[in-house]
């Protein structure tokens, strides 16, 4: 008999170690495999079968070195084919080649003057749109990684294949460094092979086509001003001095000894490298919102500021471009919750929107900045399918002021009932947020669910779905995880039925943000930022951009009679052009 034994955790270690729950949730949903991956080496192919995968290495001289494609012959055979520095890219024209962080090799084969292949797919955006992780990298030792979407994590984990890093063998002979090579495009193929028949359609439709895009804004950049910097850093510095605690915050001691012993909550996620219990952003942030403590919110203030002060003001000088631009890098693997982000630097947590004059237009250019009007409340309405506020959008009128019409409200009360009932509103926060006993908050919740019936029908299914599943789907099927419903403590699971009722809307309005973007690749963009688009055109045809991209973007989708309009606005930069919305 044929045993197949497979490492796993003792079940207490769930119960003891809750800072294992994601890894081990994450391993028993995808069981180690193996998978053969004994290849040939072949000679020059004149032609290849329809799907291939390619890897690059560079040598070191910095131009192209080793890289090799991986292909099955006529007979399923693994075969590779290698090469070195740059070669005629003619073949590759037709297939479909995979890449494993596309954009890496892409790069690598554009410098050396060879064209890419006009049709990619992302083996690591893949692996994301499985769920098998995000773009982090979780030390093991030996330069290996525990997590992540690493080629060589993946390959273990997926493959069973066991590779070297590059570490061990960089200093290796051109033998060695080509059969490492060889490994990285065989795994990617693999990987590939495995995947392909379950990709949910949103990669095809959304997060393949958005690729290319991204890679033109990160090459096109966006012009600074540097001589903002030195007034902005003054100001905050005078932020800062203004905050008193009574304990030192910088301290993870003292601010772990009063999250946990003061306050009284229960750990539920733990730092990988010292097991005590978190008190990282994510984690206090959700200390607020389930508690109300005001420290906690002065310390996450105080946190943001000192982050912008230690990081923004050097940053964004250290990575101006000979250019005058700074080109950071959008990703579309980094985030639980399906938003892009931006690093290298950071351009879509400017923190001030001051700091927004920062950012200008050439000389004899200006910005256009597409903002999305709404798009939260409006997917709210879309995926509620409540009429009501189908028909106000419809008909142009303003969702606030309808709410509080049918609720008999002021429209101040309305418009935050709007804002916290699409956050999961409870009794407690419209109660502290508009400073009102807990019963009459009762009866504006009933109120609410009065004119809008059918959102507390959303709410339950929602919060019903994800405790039995601990997951929640937005409206184009990816799918998220929610840890939190994991916890023991009853107030860190109600944090996380508010997740899952609020990030399908939120992770709509991301995708809506994404399709735009798609819709509008013809055109000079520069930055995506939340629900905005930010563009660089020649200042005499900057109205006429704003007409054709308003037009565009109302016609880029519509979802149960909600469409996603935006207001378009010019200036000479990013905050002259925010100014004018907010004034409009």
């Amino acid at each position: 008999m044929k045993l197949q034994v497979i490492a796993q955790y003792h079940p207490a270690a769930a119960l003891r170690r809750p800072q294992l729950w994601a890894t081990m949730l994450d391993d028993w949903e995808n069981l180690p495999r193996k998978v053969p991956h004994d290849f040939i080496v072949v000679g020059p192919q004149r032609k290849y079968p329809r799907v291939i995968a390619l890897d690059t290495e560079n040598a070191p001289s910095g131009g192209l070195g080793h890289w090799s494609v991986a292909f099955r012959d006529e007979k399923g055979r693994l075969c590779v084919e290698p090469f070195y520095g740059p070669k005629p890219s003619k073949r590759f024209a037709k297939p479909l080649v995979i890449m494993h962080n596309a954009k890496w090799d892409i790069r690598v084969l554009r410098d050396n003057k060879m064209t890419p292949p006009p049709n990619i797919a992302d083996s690591m955006i893949a692996a994301y749109c499985l769920g098998y992780g995000k773009e982090n990298v979780i030390s093991e030792g030996e330069g290996r990684m525990m997590g992540g979407l690493g080629l060589k994590y993946l390959a273990r984990r997926h493959l069973g294949m066991e590779m070297k890093t590059w570490q061990e063998i960089k200093d290796g002979s051109p033998d060695e460094i080509a059969s490492y090579n060889a490994d990285d495009s065989v795994s990617t193929l693999l990987l590939w092979e495995l995947w392909e028949p379950n990709l949910p359609q949103h990669f095809w439709d959304i997060d393949m086509p958005l690729l290319p895009v991204l890679m033109e804004m990160e090459d096109r950049g966006i012009a600074i001003d540097p001589k903002f910097l030195a007034v902005y850093a003054e100001e905050l510095d005078k932020k800062l001095a203004k905050y008193e605690f009574p304990f030192n915050i910088n301290s993870p001691i003292q601010l772990r000894k009063y999250v946990y012993e003061e306050l009284g909550v229960v750990p539920w996620q733990f730092t990988k490298k010292t097991k005590l219990p978190s008190t990282d952003k994510n984690v206090l942030e959700a200390i607020r919102d389930s508690t109300g403590d005001e420290t906690i919110a002065k310390i996450l203030e105080y946190k943001d500021l000192a982050h912008d002060r230690e990081n923004y003001v050097s940053s964004y000088i250290e990575r101006l471009g000979a250019d005058g631009r700074i080109h950071p890098e959008f990703k579309q693997t980094s985030t639980a919750t399906g938003r892009l982000s931006c690093a290298n630097p950071n351009l879509q947590n400017v923190p001030t929107d001051e700091m927004r004059k920062l950012f200008v237009a050439e000389e004899g250019k200006l910005l256009v900045r597409a903002d999305y009007d709404q798009i939260e409340l409006r997917a709210f309405a879309a995926i509620t399918g409540e009429e009501n506020m189908i028909g106000a959008f419809q008909e142009g009128r303003k969702i606030h002021a309808e709410t509080a019409y049918l609720m008999g409200v002021p429209y101040d009360v309305g418009k935050t009932l709007n804002f916290l009932m699409l956050y999961g509103g409870t009794e407690w926060g419209i109660s502290q947020k508009l400073h009102i006993p807990i019963e009459d908050s009762k009866a504006l919740i009933r109120k609410y669910f009065k004119a809008y019936p059918k959102v507390p029908r959303y709410i339950s299914e929602q919060a019903e779905q994800a405790k039995k599943t601990k997951k929640s789907t937005n409206w184009f099927g990816r799918t998220r995880r929610i840890d939190a419903l994991y916890a023991e403590d009853w107030r860190v699971r109600k944090h996380g039925e508010k997740e899952a009722i609020n990030w399908p809307i939120q992770g709509l309005a991301a995708e809506i943000v994404k399709l735009g973007m798609i819709a509008l690749r013809d055109t000079p963009m520069l930055l995506q930022v939340h629900d905005e688009i930010l563009f660089e055109v020649d200042a005499s045809k900057a109205k006429a951009f704003a007409e054709e991209i308003n037009e565009r973007i109302l016609d880029v989708i519509e979802i149960n009679g909600v469409k996603f309009p935006a207001t378009i606005t010019i200036g000479k930069n990013w905050y002259e052009a925010w100014k004018k919305k907010k004034e409009s």
